[in-house]
């Protein structure tokens, strides 16, 4: 297990605008210690500020996306107020993972419970291996979901499927989360970065400010009423009719209706 914080969060070559983030705590399924959280809230910052990434794989390393929170850790520090902890541990990689303007893919093998089913539900979209499965397990030690999961989960699948799924404790499989409508893909668990990395080299084969524009949207329409929704639209829309890329990618378009 890494104990060098540099080594807690592996970050690929950016290639053809894509980057990888691993969390890298394998012999703990990735379950995430002070130094793992504040190393993941870094890298995902610095690769939201760089302009040469146009989309993110974030995966686990190993047999495990992540295990949640280091329980061990997490008691020596109960007297510490949740809200505080929260905020300075996880709170800031879920907010850039739901706000950076380039697309997310959670890349799920293995077991993604507790605040780790947080950084799925915050991703644009997932890739989930066979046996993989999401588990909100905070109720089996006398918490309830944190991380943002209770507002995305009962967005996502109304109350009474939410709340069994975080009251029961109960693990939802690969095929019953595709069926809820929380994972885009489910593959074999071999091939579960290589159908993230194909959906990625989709993904930055679009028009970049039609993409970011359109997660700005999709994020924004969850709490903004009708109204104000195509009032965003239209005013997103007017932006990337002002780009040069809608300008070259309409001409093209017209020259492949004339062959």
């Amino acid at each position: 297990m890494p104990d060098n914080p540099s080594e807690l969060i592996s970050l690929s070559a950016i290639e053809n605008g894509i980057v990888e983030v691993a969390i890298n705590r394998p012999g703990v399924r990735n379950a995430l210690n002070e130094p793992t959280a504040l190393a993941l809230n870094e890298a995902l910052a610095n690769v939201a500020q760089d302009d040469r990434v146009r989309c993110v794989i974030v995966y686990g390393s190993g047999s495990a996306f992540c295990a949640g929170a280091d329980l061990a850790e997490f008691e020596k520090a109960a007297s510490e107020p949740a809200s505080e902890r929260l905020e300075t541990l996880f709170l800031p990689a879920l907010r850039t993972l739901m706000t950076m303007e380039k697309p997310v893919i959670a890349a799920v093998s293995g077991a993604a419970a507790g605040i780790g089913v947080s950084y799925v539900l915050a991703s644009d979209m997932v890739v989930m291996g066979r046996s993989a499965y999401l588990k909100l397990a905070f109720i089996n030690i006398g918490l309830i979901p944190d991380g943002g999961a209770c507002w995305h989960l009962v967005r996502q699948l109304g109350h009474a499927q939410a709340f069994e799924m975080a009251a029961l404790a109960t693990p939802i499989t690969a095929e019953r989360c595709m069926a809820l409508g929380l994972a885009n893909r489910v593959v074999e668990d071999d091939q579960v970065l290589v159908q993230a990395r194909t959906l990625a080299q989709a993904l930055v084969g679009q028009s970049p400010q039609a993409l970011s524009a359109t997660k700005h949207a999709l994020r924004e329409a969850a709490q903004l009423s009708l109204g104000d929704t195509m009032k965003l639209e239209g005013e997103l829309q007017d932006q990337c009719k002002a780009s040069d890329d809608f300008q070259t990618r309409v001409a093209a378009f017209r020259q492949s209706r004339r062959k």
